[in-house]
């Protein structure tokens, strides 16, 4: 029996106020058992649906259209979540646990927003007299996955997986384990979970391995972003039928440069090798830069299984112990990598450079390569260091000996034009046969040889971006968005609280920040405050420019074999280099532009997350150890209940807690750039340097909790408690502030 209509129409009635389950069921004269369970799922799936929505204090009634706001739902590893609206004008809002509902990490949900009283109460105490908005989810309107990965227990009574997601706050009941052992990593798929006082259910679809097997976690990593290693069968096979043999066929509309000094110059541990430059004398002057870039294009059609796979992935991902490649392997080793002492086909962007490595004129056309000899950025560092034992043989060095200079004054241009020069750190890990962490280091090494070839493929970039703009036809492009006037606020107010006197409000004015900043205690944090404030650089339609490279034209077109829309690029350029239209919409350029920026996004939180994983493995273990070791860190922001500090030789980040300082009550500032006593003084800034000890590393979770080091052996402030009297009836304790009144 049905009760959606009976529910709605009661509620729908004028004077309806909102009743808890059980008081709808007796208004509705549900007697049977039968009857009310019926009441019940009905209840839950018109909740569901989006028809009813649950209230304060379990009560129920019908959704107001003024109070309801769509958008994302993210958990905080600590508790809580952020609900993210998707209009960008509206704020973001708190969600407490017991309001989530039956919300999943990221799921699109409706919510409507009230003041928390006890918020209120709290606030008001400390003299602040505006409410703080709180959300309740209303209804989940999509699901962001319906799979996630996670640690199967068993119980005599029944099976679970513990999710791995540090926001997934509900272990999962499954039914059929397939007799996997406990402590394995296994895929699962959610069932329809409508009521949030029932299990949320699963079924496995596939087991991963023991949770300590090596390279099992990063497996992990990629089943809960639903991303497969390995390609379907049917691109293989499609690979497998391609040739990288350069035949008189392939030779035809495109110029020879076999004979040319091509190299390459990649990481020590590069197995694919899609651009390769030269360098040669122009003969009105200057030089000619040549950038050769991997014709991928040739071998990947529009419409095949392999490209309809590498538009999927979007681009290659790098994580901490592999490659997940966009190409398949028999393509980015062999077929398209432009390997030395072999034929390959390629895409030439010629530049002509002034001799103060200004760019004068460019052109690109179909080429064939055969590069002479491959580089490490390890052995043209040391070239540039003038160390001898570099190994570059002569005619290398002869091209290499004017390149260097030369690129130091196409950068010196580039940055004097306004191009923002941050150096931001990455962190290097090497793990040992059993994926444990071996080393751990900030990556530093050949800096400047890095920098030499990053400015050539920027040129071409820039070539490329021109020819497109001119052609006037649809394109896509690299776009990078000026900070907003928020964001340029926020960093201006950083930089002060640093002590570095600037209020930026255009590139010449970061850089002179930057410069500020050079050679000072808070050079990193302030480097972070800029960065923090920059928008995400994104893939588009439309060309708006570059702004931290100060360039008003910019794609990308110099990696092909791992960017999708670099591939896209080649095949628009091949189209408007032989004066022929590319059958493609703005539309669906635009389409591509947007898938390709989330799996981007989704390729750098997996990065980043790979990494995560191995630093907190890493850092249980010294919390396990018995010797306490202290670090030195910088306090990189501060929030409402401590200081964030992150660690600059792994760049790992944790928090301490005002409570655990318990020399002071501190309490940030409303800028939330300073650690304060009550009394106003100053204890704690951003910037700041402190030496801190291992409190609590949380690898579940994801998080660590540090604590300054000279709090290790002082035992911690006691939290305050209510007061305990007994109730004057029973005699039995009664907090307080439950206390009976006096009648009067």
């Amino acid at each position: 029996m049905s009760f959606d209509s009976q529910i709605l129409q009661f509620m729908a009635a004028s004077g309806y106020r909102p009743m808890k389950q059980h008081e709808l069921a007796r208004a509705l004269n549900l007697g049977s058992k039968g009857q009310r369970a019926d009441f019940r799922h009905d209840l839950y799936a018109l909740e569901e649906a989006g028809k009813i929505v649950r209230l304060r204090k379990n009560r129920w009634g019908l959704p107001e259209a003024g109070n309801q706001t769509i958008g994302t739902i993210k958990m905080m590893a600590k508790g809580g979540a952020i609900f993210i609206p998707d209009d960008e004008n509206e704020s973001e809002i708190y969600i407490s646990d017991r309001n989530a509902g039956v919300a999943l990490p990221n799921d699109k949900v409706a919510i409507e927003t009230f003041h928390s009283e006890y918020a209120a109460i709290k606030r008001e105490r400390r003299g602040q007299t505006d409410l703080r908005a709180e959300g309740r989810v209303t209804q989940v309107v999509k699901r962001h996955s319906n799979q996630t990965v996670g640690l199967l227990k068993h119980t005599p009574y029944y099976s679970y997986v513990i999710p791995d997601a540090p926001g997934f706050r509900h272990d999962v009941r499954v039914e059929n384990t397939r007799n996997i052992p406990e402590n394995h990593k296994v895929l699962i798929e959610l069932n329809n979970w409508i009521d949030p006082y029932k299990p949320l259910t699963g079924s496995i679809l596939e087991d991963l391995g023991n949770v300590s097997a090596p390279g099992v976690d990063v497996d992990s990593l990629l089943r809960d972003a639903g991303i497969r290693e390995d390609f379907p069968q049917d691109v293989i096979d499609e690979a497998n039928g391609l040739s990288g043999e350069v035949t008189p066929d392939k030779m035809e509309g495109r110029k020879d440069l076999r004979d040319a000094v091509t190299f390459t110059i990649d990481p020590e541990t590069a197995q694919d090798y899609d651009d390769a430059i030269s360098l040669e004398p122009h003969s009105d002057g200057g030089w000619v830069l040549g950038v050769h870039i991997a014709d991928v294009s040739t071998y990947v059609q529009p419409g095949s299984k392999i490209d309809k796979e590498a538009y999927l992935r979007g681009n290659s991902i790098y994580l901490v112990d592999r490659a997940v490649m966009m190409l398949p392997k028999e393509l980015t080793t062999k077929v398209c990598s432009l390997n030395p002492e072999n034929d390959h086909l390629s895409h030439t962007a010629e530049i002509h450079l002034s001799a103060d490595g200004e760019m004068l004129d460019f052109t690109t056309y179909p080429s064939v390569i055969h590069s002479k000899a491959r580089m490490t950025y390890t052995q043209v560092q040391k070239f540039i260091d003038e160390e001898p034992d570099h190994g570059i043989p002569d005619f290398i060095i002869e091209r290499l000996q004017n390149l260097w200079p030369l690129v130091q004054k196409v950068r010196a241009l580039r940055v004097g034009n306004g191009s923002i020069e941050i150096n931001t750190p990455e962190i290097e890990i090497k793990l040992n046969d059993q994926g444990k962490v071996e080393k751990m280091m900030p990556r530093s090494e050949s800096k400047q040889a890095y920098g030499l070839i990053e400015d050539c493929m920027l040129l071409a970039n820039r070539a490329v971006a021109e020819i497109l703009i001119k052609s006037e036809k649809p394109a896509i492009y690299r776009i990078h968005a000026e900070p907003d006037d928020e964001q340029w606020a926020a960093m201006g107010m950083e930089l002060q609280a640093l002590g570095i006197p600037a209020l930026p409000q255009t590139r010449a004015e970061i850089n002179e920040a930057v410069k500020m900043a050079e050679g000072t205690p808070v050079q990193y944090t302030a480097n972070l405050a800029i960065l923090r404030n920059f928008k995400r650089a994104e893939y588009s339609s439309t060309q708006i420019g570059h702004f931290g490279l100060a360039f008003e034209d910019y794609t990308h077109f110099t990696s092909p074999i791992r960017r999708y829309p670099d591939l896209l690029v080649h095949r628009m350029l091949k189209a408007i280099e032989l004066g022929k239209a590319y059958s493609i919409s703005g539309d669906r350029i635009e389409e591509i532009a947007q898938h390709c920026n989330e799996t981007e996004k989704k390729a750098d939180e997996l990065e980043k997350k790979s990494t995560e994983k191995k630093r907190l493995e890493y850092y249980s273990e010294l919390m396990n150890a018995s010797q306490t070791q202290t670090f030195k860190g910088y306090v990189v922001s501060i929030k409402g209940k401590g200081m964030i500090v992150e660690l600059p030789d792994s760049l790992q980040r944790g928090m301490v807690t005002f409570a655990s300082i318990t020399s002071d009550w501190l309490e940030a500032n409303t800028d939330m750039t300073q650690a304060r006593t009550k009394g106003g003084k100053v204890k704690f800034t951003i910037g700041q340097e402190v030496e801190v000890a291992l409190a609590k590393v949380d690898t579940a979770r994801g998080f660590i909790d540090f604590i300054l080091a000279d709090q290790v052996s002082q035992p911690r402030r006691r939290e305050r408690r209510p007061r305990i009297q007994p109730d004057m009836n029973t005699g039995k304790p009664r907090p307080r502030g439950k206390q009976r009144r006096r009648r009067r």
